[in-house]
């Protein structure tokens, strides 16, 4: 409804109680306004009318403006009024109803009234036609946002870009091709999300080292040897070698040394620490659901197995759901320091 009638029927309520004199009142005053006199208004005006149930004060105004040839008939509402009151309609006055819409070029507003089926056999083919433009505007706006999408993307516009989804997601609920453009959106842009939800997060410049000396790495090699050959004489040591091993950043040894070590509780957890150093991904994932039932006892557990199974995921590259096992853990344990630190080193990624 427009602002203009909207505001006339409040007013005239105020004034008077009776509907009959509210829309003779609302009749007069868009009479009395060359200005007012719009499409807009007028459609308004009809649609209260009917709501009212004055369908006999619509047609009498209409009829008053139907020569007028910048007047704007209000096809739809027209239509329902004369079938509200039963008007017998003769041969006659119905072609002279249908000349006056094809005239118009309203038979797609026409077909909005079902009250005149019986009488006009063309409303069904024009209601189909309206369904189908309906349905062709439907896919060609899907089409020209969805090119506008790419062209915002190509431009790196992430913001307008996410806004743009949003609004694709209102006009097409749970279409297909939308979800899977906003899946994409979260994929391709999951460091801007994690930056967004995490304000406070500071870049992390890790620190270049130089290539080790030859001479070194060759010590190094020969070090390691050694724990193995120890580890294999003394498994009771292996645990301490293998920390060793790790703390030398010789982390694939470590992983060999701990097997030679009993399994606790300490090794199963360092264990995964290795693997995730390691860069065995998958093995860490395996690893961690077995451990969420060996000390799913344990109240820590699983907080402890979600700050490792998302670095595991984004390792893979599954940087979208790595991020949500993130937040969810974030949201459970706001001031859980190894997840803040981790969410720091991605944002200066």
């Amino acid at each position: 409804m427009s602002t203009y009638i909207e505001l006339e029927i409040q007013n005239l309520l105020n004034e008077i109680d009776d509907l009959d004199q509210v829309g003779e009142r609302l009749i007069q005053h868009l009479e009395a306004s060359p200005d007012h006199f719009t499409q807009d208004n007028i459609y308004s005006l009809c649609r209260f009318l009917l709501k009212a149930k004055y369908p006999i004060k619509l047609v009498n105004f209409v009829l008053r403006y139907v020569e007028n040839e910048h007047f704007p008939i209000p096809w739809p509402y027209f239509l329902e009024a004369l079938g509200m009151i039963g008007a017998e309609l003769d041969e006659k006055t119905l072609k002279a109803l249908i000349e006056g819409i094809e005239e118009d070029n309203a038979e797609s507003e026409a077909a909005r009234s079902q009250a005149l089926n019986k009488n006009i056999e063309q409303l069904g083919e024009w209601r189909s036609n309206r369904k189908y433009k309906i349905h062709k505007d439907y896919l060609n706006n899907k089409k020209l946002l969805l090119e506008q999408l790419i062209t915002l993307r190509t431009q790196q516009l992430y913001e307008q870009e996410k806004n743009l989804l949003a609004r694709l997601q209102k006009l097409y609920p749970g279409d297909s091709e939308i979800r899977k453009e906003v899946n994409e959106h979260k994929q391709r842009y999951a460091l801007e999300i994690l930056q967004r939800r995490s304000p406070k997060a500071r870049t992390i410049n890790t620190e270049e080292f130089a290539p080790k000396d030859p001479e070194v790495e060759k010590a190094l090699e020969a070090l390691m040897q050694s724990l193995l050959e120890h580890a294999e004489q003394n498994p009771e040591m292996s645990f301490d070698f293998a920390v060793a091993a790790f703390m030398l950043e010789s982390y694939e040894t470590a992983l060999e040394l701990l097997s030679f070590s009993e399994e606790t509780t300490s090794l199963l957890w360092f264990r995964l620490e290795v693997l995730l150093k390691c860069r065995r991904f998958i093995e860490l994932l395996n690893e961690l659901a077995r451990i969420e039932v060996l000390l799913a006892h344990e109240p820590e557990t699983f907080f402890a197995t979600a700050y490792l199974r998302a670095q595991a995921l984004w390792g893979l590259g599954q940087k979208h759901t790595a991020i949500e096992v993130m937040e969810g853990l974030m949201a459970s344990r706001p001031h859980y320091r190894a997840a803040s630190a981790l969410i720091s080193i991605w944002s200066g990624q």
